[in-house]
Order: structure tokens, then C-alpha cells, then sequence
């Protein structure tokens, strides 16, 4: 994935996890926000491992 795309899908995915977090009433152990936050986790590391490449 291009690093543009990776830095794109991030910001979309936190803004999902907020909007989400808001409307459970910040219930953090919703399966659905974990599931969000999990995507977000392997996001964030697959982008860092791409950096410590460049």
C-alpha cells in the first residue's frame, strides 16, 4: 500500500474509532470499536515499519 493511501486509511480509521467511541457513550470494550481499533493498531504499524525502511 502507498504511503499516501496508508496515511489516508489512518486519518479515516481514527475518525472512525471517535465517531464510534461517541456513539457507544465510550464504551471501550465494544466489540466494534475493538475490531475498528485493532484495524487502526495494524495500520499505524505497518506505516511505522515503512518509515524505519525510508
Amino acid at each position: 500500500m502507498k504511503e499516501k493511501t496508508v496515511q489516508e486509511r489512518i486519518m479515516l480509521l481514527r475518525e472512525e474509532l471517535y465517531r464510534i467511541s461517541s456513539q457507544l457513550n465510550y464504551e471501550l470494550t465494544h466489540p466494534r470499536l475493538v475490531t475498528v481499533s485493532q484495524q487502526l493498531d495494524q495500520l499505524l504499524n505497518q506505516y511505522s515499519k515503512s518509515e524505519q525502511k525510508a
